[in-house]
């Protein structure tokens, strides 16, 4: 069965109308990467959190077996507003709920220390929750 030039223009063109619109409707979920230690690198699960948005998600991947210190801190502040620790060699993934953010921008810090070596990253960029 084949289709006709006619039938085949129209699938065409919905199937780049359907593509862009998927697209333009997704930009709120590119993970952010980190910058700092090669070794303790991480990465969020969006830049943006709308106002429905339960949770940041952190993925990584703890180079010893002490684990590592996941931080969520508020632009402008020096303390950590929440903090997790995982105490798991290899992969691993923390999850901060958003229920009771103030809308602004967020940095998420890691930490972990191998003998007397410090090793830091943190995200590339601030991450946006709206409230």
């Amino acid at each position: 069965m084949s289709l006709s030039k006619r039938a085949l223009s129209c699938l065409l063109i919905v199937t780049f109308i359907l593509v862009g619109v998927f697209s333009l409707s997704s930009t709120e979920a590119f993970a952010m990467g980190s910058k700092g230690s090669s070794n303790l690198k991480f990465q969020t699960d969006a830049n943006n959190y709308s106002k429905n948005a339960t949770s940041i998600v952190v993925t990584g991947f703890s180079p010893n077996s002490n684990g590592v210190l996941v931080m969520l801190y508020k632009k402008g502040n020096n303390t950590p507003i929440k903090q997790i620790e995982t105490f798991n060699y290899g992969n691993y993934k923390v999850s901060f709920l958003l229920k009771g953010l103030s809308a602004g921008k967020y940095d998420i810090h890691v930490d972990t220390y191998w003998g007397p070596q410090r090793y830091h990253s943190e995200l590339t960029n601030y991450l946006n929750v709206a409230r």
